[in-house]
């Protein structure tokens, strides 16, 4: 990485993963001279209907309240987590979407130089590639992408 970071955009899941992406991330600013904004993305519950009234269906569907339910859950969560590492709660964003669209779409918001994505290690041809969002964050993406290792509860 030769641009002098400046922005950096964390993207986490609400997993107890999230811990080790946090831990990467603010581990490359060891004196405070960097900005964070964190990205949580929820997939949309209502990706799964379809059939030629689903955008009528769609928006009446009790679904979209569940959807807001859990964005509200896990903006607290998130919130509470990036706390811990010295990240004000204001700079947490939830986007509901495809993960790999919305952490690109808020990088190039933020004016990201750097995104800090999670991917789990694999082994054997699985290793070879990412993480599915990993993988879709870095193509595409406006700024370098760090992924951080999530080691597997068996190689802990």
């Amino acid at each position: 990485m030769t641009t002098k970071l400046r922005k950096i955009l964390i993207a986490l899941d609400a997993t107890d993963e999230a811990e080790d992406v946090l831990e990467g991330a603010t581990s490359l600013d060891p004196r405070g001279a960097v900005e964070f904004r964190v990205v949580t993305v929820i997939p949309p519950l209502m990706s799964g209907v379809s059939g030629l009234d689903g955008a009528v269906f769609a928006a009446s569907w009790p679904l979209r309240d569940m959807e807001e339910s859990i964005a509200q859950e896990t903006a607290k969560n998130i919130r509470e987590r990036v706390a811990a590492f010295g990240i004000s709660p204001e700079h947490v964003a939830i986007r509901i979407g495809r993960p790999a669209i919305e952490i690109r779409a808020e990088a190039e918001r933020y004016g990201a130089d750097l995104i800090v994505i999670g991917s789990h290690g694999r082994h054997g041809l699985s290793g070879l590639m990412l993480g599915s969002t990993a993988n879709g964050v870095l193509h595409g993406s406006p700024c370098d992408v760090l992924t951080v290792r999530i080691q597997e509860a068996a190689d802990a």
